[in-house]
């Protein structure tokens, strides 16, 4: 969950350990059926779920804090991590 609501990733594993619940799935390592269910309950619940292989594209908007990340900051950094 983004700390700004409604925005949602899910993730087969710990983030980062697949890029994406495609790959996941092609691997074997994500049931389609149990992929349906948490996004059903997901979009029940007002949210909106972003696909894990989008946040990895880096962030270049305007922010008046600071990032606290190595590199350049993602749009996962902006919406789930540290600033």
């Amino acid at each position: 969950m983004s700390k700004f609501k409604p925005l949602a990733m899910v993730a087969a594993d710990n983030p980062g350990a697949f890029l994406g619940t495609d790959e996941a799935r092609a691997e074997g390592e994500l049931d389609a059926s149990d992929l349906e269910k948490v996004e059903q309950i997901l979009a029940g619940s007002g949210y909106v779920t972003i696909p894990e292989e989008l946040l990895t594209s880096r962030y270049d908007g305007s922010t008046l804090l600071r990032f606290h990340g190595s590199g350049e900051p993602s749009w996962w950094d902006r919406f789930f991590g540290s600033f």
